[in-house]
């Protein structure tokens, strides 16, 4: 069922809700989510159903690191196969290979790069076309579980090298420091958790091979008929790359390992194009940053590709209605609002 995903996301949810004295039935309703979805963890959900969930367990809660406290209360087996393929590699990094390559199996609300390079690698995350107040929690939620699965290989002590958010700051950072230790930025470019080369390198114990090699040709089955859909993977690189690097039709092509022509084929065939694909992933981001974060105007636009802030600004305009700065302003006045009742 495209535009789906599995209620497990929400695994832990009602027993933490009612550990912060609510009814978990009322969250679920009041972000239209079927109940069962608290209880079963195969109900098909919509991800914008599971930010509405998020945000307004957070505000009846009155608990601004609700996303946090749900990953001690998920565990690692909210991942199901794709932990065990995981565990059968020989190190983390290959084990957050595993987990970028097959997480879309997982939930196409969300997406996983496993990026190397000369000090380590740099694990990011990102939710796709989802913005709202909801995704902080979201996001907060699928950094806190790979920090759980990393310190169980590597010790309760274990630290990143630097963990990024998106996001500005919370006013008090103590349980986010607890959660991914000191070296901790927000405000910044990506999502992601910066792993040290000794720790990319460091060994996973294996499972018995048999077992391992079953799943893996059970999962890559199922990932053939994910790999048809070219819209995802072309929005996902483009989102990954667009922030730091060049983002053409040639450079996304040259990533996924295809010709530029057979991409504009496969994605005509898809009725879309890639210049399309290209702006709707700007648009996503644009909001999210003058959503979340504390930037700038110029440099947000300046992250994104503008020639100028006043093209920002007016692109921004034509999606929403506002320049980014009136809406700023307008998220500004709303949170005193609620700050006042």
């Amino acid at each position: 069922m495209q535009g789906y995903l599995p209620s497990v996301v929400l695994s832990g949810a009602a027993d933490l809700l009612e550990v912060l004295g609510v009814q978990p039935e009322r969250v679920a309703t009041g972000a239209d989510l079927p109940e069962l979805a608290l209880r079963s963890a195969d109900v098909p959900i919509r991800g914008a159903q599971v930010l509405r969930f998020l945000s307004l367990a957070a505000e009846v809660t009155q608990c601004r690191n609700f996303g946090l406290r749900l990953a001690e209360y998920q565990g690692l087996a909210v991942l199901g196969p794709i932990l065990v393929m995981m565990h059968g590699a020989r190190t983390i990094g290959e084990a957050m290979d595993t987990l970028a390559e097959f997480y879309v199996l997982h939930t196409s609300m969300s997406s996983v790069r496993a990026v190397r390079d000369e000090q380590g690698m740099v694990l990011t995350y990102d939710l796709e076309n989802a913005s709202g107040p909801g995704e902080v929690q979201a996001v907060e939620l699928g950094l806190a579980n790979g920090m759980q699965y990393l310190r169980s290989i590597c010790g309760a002590a274990w630290q990143p090298a630097v963990v990024q958010f998106r996001h500005s700051a919370p006013a008090d950072c103590t349980m986010h420091r607890r959660t991914f230790g000191p070296s901790l930025n927000f405000d910044q470019d990506r999502n992601a958790i910066v792993l040290d080369r000794s720790t990319v390198t460091r060994p996973v114990t294996q499972l018995r091979r048999n077992a391992h090699r079953v799943l893996e040709a059970h999962l890559r089955r199922e990932r053939a008929q994910v790999e048809a859909l070219w819209t995802v993977r072309t929005q996902t690189m483009i989102r990954a790359l667009l922030p730091f690097t060049d983002s053409s039709l040639n450079a996304i092509a040259r990533a996924l390992a295809i010709s530029p022509r057979s991409l504009q084929r496969r994605l005509s065939e898809a009725r879309t194009t890639f210049d399309e694909l290209r702006e709707q992933v700007r648009e996503d981001l644009a909001l999210k940053y003058v959503q979340q974060s504390n930037l700038r105007l110029a440099e947000i636009s300046e992250l994104l590709g503008y020639s100028q802030q006043s093209a920002f600004s007016r692109a921004f305009k034509r999606l929403r209605g506002v320049t980014p700065r009136q809406f700023r302003a307008m998220r500004h006045e709303a949170d005193l609002g609620r700050s006042a009742e």
